[in-house]
């Protein structure tokens, strides 16, 4: 990647589980997963809930959305699947490009799996220099 495309994301939207960040220059909105479980399928919905209402507010054609879920901890029992499926589609709808950071083929597989189910386009790798440069392109 040459050096004047080092990302310099803002700060723009955060909670105990996720983190929004802008780099208008690039053109990326980042939303970053973090380590902490939920607790419940109740907060599970309030808090992604939150990043997605969110999300609805921005100029999505104007951007892509990088996810980066390394560090959020694994969890595919049936109830959380179908708490995410109902979000997911609000969550990615009308970005330009869309990529999800893995840190391992077991997550790769899982986000491989939900891009089936929701027939929207994404790159899913664990290089974020090939993803970065995915995410720029015109």
């Amino acid at each position: 990647m040459p050096d004047h495309l080092v990302p310099a994301p803002k700060l723009v939207w955060q909670n105990d589980y996720y983190t929004v960040l802008i780099d208008a220059q690039l053109g990326i909105v980042w939303n970053v997963r973090s380590s902490r479980p939920f607790a419940s399928l109740e907060e599970l919905d309030t808090m992604m809930g939150g990043v997605v209402r969110y999300m609805e507010g921005l100029d999505r054609p104007r951007y892509s959305l990088l996810l980066d879920i390394r560090a959020g901890p694994g969890r595919n029992d049936p109830e959380f699947e179908a708490a995410i499926s109902r979000l997911r589609p609000r969550w990615f709808h009308g970005f330009r490009r869309i990529g999800i950071l893995v840190q391992t083929v077991v997550g790769a597989m899982q986000a491989q799996r939900y891009a089936r189910q929701d027939g929207i386009r994404r790159m899913i790798t664990s290089d974020e220099a090939a993803l970065l440069r995915y995410l720029t392109q015109p």
